[in-house]
């Protein structure tokens, strides 16, 4: 289940990233300003969805340590693994948010 999260997320924001640059960069060089507004569209786009990447991350890190604290009450090791497990998912998914941004900021300054 870990790896197919992952796989998923990494899917995703490549895709995203992909068809953000591959649409911006197939466009005719005679339409400038329709490249920058759609570099401008694909930006606040890409920002929305790292955004909302985040808050997942974050509520799956939390909710991991959660878990991790009601199996040591109720000493069971399964939960407390899983708990350990969806915690690195959402550290995972956060450097991977971050990860995104780097090329976020790469696009933002070729549309300068």
């Amino acid at each position: 289940m870990n790896n197919n999260t992952n796989l998923v997320l990494g899917i995703v924001i490549a895709l995203i990233i992909g068809a953000s640059a591959g649409y911006s960069f197939g466009k005719s060089p005679t339409d400038n300003g329709d490249k920058t507004k759609e570099l401008q569209d694909s930006v606040v786009m890409m920002n929305d969805q790292a955004a909302t990447i985040q808050k997942m991350a974050e509520m799956m890190k939390s909710s991991g340590i959660i878990m991790q604290e009601l199996g040591s009450k109720y000493k069971e090791e399964g939960i407390i693994m899983k708990g350990k497990d969806l915690e690195i998912m959402g550290d995972e998914s956060m450097a991977e948010v971050m990860g995104a941004s780097e090329v976020h900021s790469s696009m933002k300054q070729m549309e300068m």
